[in-house]
Parts: structure tokens; sequence; C-alpha cells
């Protein structure tokens, strides 16, 4: 099947399984196809028409994750302020379009429990475990790991389970930063649950703690309405649900 009606169809599917959608689908099928027969009538070009109806986006605003969006948003401006102090950026498995973008700036080490297929200039892939980081005790002078911590040791991914494999996992990002470098994190944080096997939402007084011996340069975070709070009081984020901690952690 071509490649564009496979993905039109893979993006019906996916947007029909939200019942608030279904609700929308008569009017989508009478508008898209009033439209398709004006389109069809006065159109004189020499290319064929063919039908591949993409469904529920009629909409007054674009839909985006706020969570990920302002993350890259956030890592890219603290990493690139500390750029002067570091030749090359480390990453632990954070969002790929993150990671792409960032390495069009400054060369990128991204490791990855399934390194994808992706080849671009200045990115280098390398396969491991972020309970066991193939990095020397203080060797990374600059190291971010964004919305990843908090699926340790759930087995989503494939990983084995492991009770405390989040604890772990941070456990080995302190061990490898070294002497006045810098790690950026984010994790969702608010009231702390694990949601089996989804993944885990923690108390942010929880993890500034377990980098105490750590200078904690910056809280902020995206609350639960989606917007960025930069520079925040740790106590302005006790009342969320599901927020997204952003942390810069330096090593002094």
């Amino acid at each position: 099947m071509n490649r564009i009606f496979l993905s039109g169809i893979l993006k019906n599917i996916q947007a029909s399984v939200d019942p608030r959608n279904l609700i929308k689908l008569p009017h989508e099928l009478i508008s898209f196809w009033k439209s398709w027969r004006i389109y069809k009538k006065g159109y004189s070009g020499s290319y064929p028409i063919k039908i591949l109806h993409i469904l529920y986006e009629e909409s007054q605003k674009s839909t985006f994750d706020p969570h990920y969006v302002l993350q890259a948003y956030w890592a890219t401006q603290r990493i690139m302020n500390n750029h002067a102090s570091f030749p090359i950026h480390v990453d632990i498995s954070s969002n790929l379009s993150f990671i792409v973008q960032l390495s069009a700036i400054i060369p990128v080490i991204q490791m990855e429990f399934r390194p994808p297929a992706i080849k671009v200039p200045y990115l280098y892939k390398i396969s491991g475990n972020i309970l066991s980081l193939p990095f020397a005790d203080k060797s990374i002078q600059s190291l971010s790991c964004l919305h990843v911590i908090e699926h340790i040791g759930l087995g989503r991914y494939g990983d084995p389970l492991d009770f405390k494999g989040n604890w772990k996992a941070l456990a080995e990002t302190k061990r490898v930063i070294s002497k006045n470098g810098n790690f950026f994190l984010s994790v969702p944080i608010g009231r702390p649950n694990i949601f089996f096997n989804a993944g885990c939402v923690f108390d942010a007084k929880d993890i500034i703690e377990f980098f105490q011996e750590f200078k904690l340069v910056e809280f902020s975070f995206v609350d639960d309405s989606g917007c960025l709070i930069e520079f925040a009081d740790i106590k302005s984020a006790q009342y969320m649900k599901y927020a997204l901690g952003l942390f810069h952690f330096k090593l002094i």
C-alpha cells in the first residue's frame, strides 16, 4: 500500500479511538463530500485526484503536547546558555525530534535503549542501558534526560521490571556528571503515584532531595494547564496533578 495512504488511514484510526471525535464523524463526512464535489467540478489541472480523507482536523486551534514542546524550548535555551563550558552534549533517551534539532546547533551523543535508524551530521547514536550507563564516572560536562526516568523499571518498553528502577537510573546520571557539570532533567510531577505500566509521577521535593549534593540552578515547570512557569518556587507546584518538572542541576 502507498505510504501516503497508509499514513492517512492510521491517522484516522488513531483519531477515531477518541469518543469525542466520533461525535463529529457525521459532520466530517458530509462536509468532506460537499468540498470534494466542489473541488472536483472546478479542478482543471493535469495532476490526477485521489481521495484520502483525513478526519477531525477542522478546528479553531492547532493541538500540541505542551510537555514535549515546552521542555524542548526550555532545555535548548539552557543547554546553549552553558555551551561555552563544554565541547559536546550527551543525552539519555530524550525525544528524538528535540535531539535532532539540537544536533544542528551543537554536537550531541545520544544513548538510547533502542537506537533509531537515523543519520544526521553531529548526532552520534549509541546503544545502552540507563541502569548501567556506558560512561566513566564524572566524565560528562553536559547531560540531559527529558521525560524518560518515569518509565524506567515498569517494563513498558521491554525493559526488565525493577521496583527501584527510576531511582537507580537517576543514581547513574549522578555518577557520570563531572565537577561543574550541568544536568537538565524533566519528569512528571504532582501528587506522587505509579501508573503501571505507563509511568510515574514524582513529588518535586523528592527529586531535589535526591540531588542534594548538587546545586539546584533552576526549577521550572509546565503546569496542569500547559503553561511554562520559569524560575519557579517549588511550593508553586505542590498542588499540581500532572505537571512537568524542569530541573537544572550543577555539580559544584
